[in-house]
């Protein structure tokens, strides 16, 4: 079982980025719960979990870290999309940096991952957050420029991405499901 949480405060929103995430999931054939950030995560009945993107002047999500932050303890695998990158990055106590990116860059792999089997990718990028350095908890996987944008939590198999693969990149997706 899935868990698949919404980051968008407006449900219009949810439309744009978390049915598409649903849609790939289900083609994977797997089942899948929809929750919403604020909501309280219990995550025990989940193998995984995908933290969806949203809007790119939605900040609310930002407002809930708090409630992310028993994930430190989850033992599946987790896929955080650009808020869901957000999310993960302030849950290991990184800073997050105005760097607001629209449209789609070459993005350049720097470790070997089980997520790309490519050196460079083109993904499509929404967002006015993300990280240009981290700290230990965290080991870079990708960047575009200056900006991480893959990377690995330490010592888990957590992934964020700060670009959306589900509009260029879905194969990042199943092989998350299926890796883990």
């Amino acid at each position: 079982m899935i868990l698949i949480i919404s980051t968008c405060k407006y449900p219009l929103s949810d439309e744009e980025f978390v049915r598409p995430i649903v849609e790939i999931v289900r083609e994977c054939g797997f089942d899948y719960h929809v929750r919403r950030y604020y909501e309280r995560m219990e995550t025990d009945y989940y193998s995984e979990i995908i933290i969806c993107g949203t809007a790119l002047r939605d900040f609310d999500y930002l407002n809930y870290i708090d409630n992310f932050a028993q994930l430190i303890n989850y033992d599946g695998g987790i896929l955080g999309i650009c808020a869901g990158y957000q999310i993960l990055a302030k849950v290991y106590s990184n800073t997050l940096e105005r760097i607001k990116k629209i449209g789609v860059y070459n993005v350049k792999i720097i470790k070997d991952n089980p997520l790309i089997e490519e050196r460079e990718i083109r993904a499509y990028f929404l967002h006015m957050y993300a990280l240009r350095n981290v700290n230990d908890n965290l080991e870079p996987l990708a960047v575009q420029d200056d900006e991480i944008s893959i990377f690995k939590v330490r010592n888990k198999q957590f992934y964020g991405v700060s670009f959306h693969p589900e509009v260029l990149n879905k194969e990042i997706i199943t092989k998350f499901l299926y890796e883990h």
